[in-house]
């Protein structure tokens, strides 16, 4: 849908809502956003493929206010034209993603890993049994690893130094050849610094959003966003607050050795894809540093 269009279902579906001011977010790769008044969020999104996901995720938000998590997620009300599901709106949660923020203002607050481990415990420990009438399922199975990795030997390795390429198939052989024993839970898949919100007021982490990408997978997934944007320190701060029905420390394992390491491939891969410029220098700086701490 074009702007226009998304802009006339809102003022069709609620004609009575008065819009003073209109901020639209497009770059995302899912969804649409349309912000009015700084009061009401409205998400359109791109394809079939996300508009059927959007139940799902309102299932997810109703168990998740059941046992009240420390931080705010959005309440969905669901946005229909001619009977036809369009999208969701939800009342705009105030602040700034932390990706716009630096990492000091972060770390130097414990409440804000305080927080967000609060938040995972409790998303976590949802019983997946209640999530049977939903589409959701385990994406990141050991055949989708392992494709990421033949993706990135075949695409992204001509661009690399053999000591790299070297240091990339020992993250992912070392992963991929491990039998896994963990319990898969709820996941939010995407936890990275752009949807966690930031309250400059309070100076505080107030909330989670998109959900998108949830789905039935290994908890540990949802510290690799917090490993690779905030770092070592801050992640195990954060699991020191995690109350999961794993040994936090078997769980940080596969958060250093493999998951909190992959995050850079996906955008790469994007990136190539798209015939977008690379800084080859300095692609793949993070995943050294962060590669150091890999098994020690």
């Amino acid at each position: 849908m074009t702007k226009e269009e998304m802009l006339a279902i809102i003022k069709t579906t609620f004609p009575d809502l008065p819009i003073d001011k209109i901020q639209v977010n497009d770059s995302g790769w899912d969804h649409d956003i349309f912000i009015l008044n700084n009061e009401l969020v409205f998400r359109f999104p791109k394809s079939s493929e996300f508009l059927s996901k959007i139940k799902d995720e309102g299932k997810i938000l109703q168990l998740l206010m059941e046992i009240k998590p420390a931080l705010q997620v959005p309440q969905y009300e669901y946005v229909y034209q001619d009977g036809l599901l369009k999208g969701v709106r939800y009342p705009y949660l105030e602040g700034i993603p932390l990706s716009k923020l630096p990492l000091n203002d972060i770390e130097s607050n414990r409440e804000n890993a305080k927080s967000i481990g609060d938040f995972l415990s409790k998303l976590h420990s949802i019983d997946v049994e209640r999530l049977d009438d939903t589409n959701l399922t385990t994406i990141h199975t050991m055949e989708y690893w392992k494709s990421l990795h033949s993706n990135v030997q075949k695409d992204v390795f001509p661009y690399l130094t053999n000591q790299q390429q070297k240091e990339i198939d020992e993250v992912f052989l070392r992963f991929t050849e491990t039998k896994s024993t963990y319990k898969r839970t709820l996941i939010h898949g995407d936890l990275t610094s752009s949807n966690i919100i930031y309250n400059k007021a309070s100076g505080c982490i107030s909330g989670i959003i998109d959900f998108t990408d949830a789905q039935i997978g290994d908890p540990a997934f949802d510290f690799a966003g917090l490993y690779w944007d905030f770092g070592r320190d801050f992640t195990v701060e954060v699991l020191s607050w995690y109350s999961g029905s794993e040994n936090p420390v078997t769980l940080f394992n596969r958060v250093k050795n493999f998951y909190g390491l992959q995050p850079v491939f996906h955008e790469l891969l994007y990136s190539i894809k798209c015939g977008k410029e690379i800084n080859w220098e300095t692609a793949l700086d993070r995943f050294s540093y962060l590669y150091q701490y890999s098994e020690s």
